[in-house]
């Protein structure tokens, strides 16, 4: 078994680990919530040098200081530190673009979801507005570029739309109405799109080299 699918099986087990121990209030479970990502920093750090790497590091060390800090009920640091996170991702993206002419379908139908999360958010944030506003605006940028990019639909562009849709659970249950079983959308979409733009964009900055 090589390197990558090592990697692989021991981010798939822990996650697994971390949706069972939110059913059975498992103590330090924190931590376990953070190791996926550090997987995935490892598996990053042992590429070939390059600027991918060097932001998809600080994109997943960001990441994980996100988690830790929602863990422990720090939201305002919480969102700072993705959106750090974010923009790290929106750099990398930045990189492969190709022109606005490009999916520029998908690209509307993403603008109109962002300005509906706006609509829907704005009426209940309160103290909250300026933060959770430029999160969106970092993370509508974000969707953006993987969009116009020309990386593939698969895994790269479709792993930005599952984080999109992993804040915005986030934020409706927060700020709207409470989701059921909301750790378990959020959490598993959150490691879904994280795995698939690491996967994609370490493939892409291989190929390159």
């Amino acid at each position: 078994m090589n390197m990558s699918k090592i990697m692989n099986s021991a981010f798939l087990l822990i996650v697994l680990q971390y949706m069972l121990g939110m059913f059975y209030v498992v103590e330090f479970l924190w931590l376990l919530k953070i190791i996926p990502i550090v997987i995935l920093d490892i598996s990053v750090f042992c590429t070939l040098a390059s600027l991918i790497r060097t932001a998809l590091l600080v994109a997943l060390v960001f990441s994980a200081c996100g988690d830790l800090l929602l863990a422990f009920d720090n939201f305002i640091l919480g969102v700072a530190a993705f959106l750090l996170a974010q923009l790290s991702y929106a750099l990398i993206f930045k990189t492969y673009w190709q022109g606005i002419t490009t999916r520029w379908m998908v690209s509307i139908v993403l603008l109109v979801y962002m300005l509906l999360m706006a609509w829907l958010l704005l009426p209940s944030l309160g103290n909250l507005k300026i933060p959770v506003i430029a999160y969106l605006l970092a993370i509508g940028v974000m969707g953006f570029l993987a969009v116009q990019s020309s990386l593939p639909i698969r895994w790269a562009v479709l792993g930005a739309v599952v984080f999109i849709v992993s804040d915005s659970l986030i934020a409706v249950n927060k700020f709207v109405h409470p989701i059921p079983f909301e750790s378990y959308w959020i959490m598993s979409t959150y490691y879904a799109a994280q795995f698939m733009l690491v996967t994609s964009l370490l493939k892409s900055a291989n190929s390159q080299n």
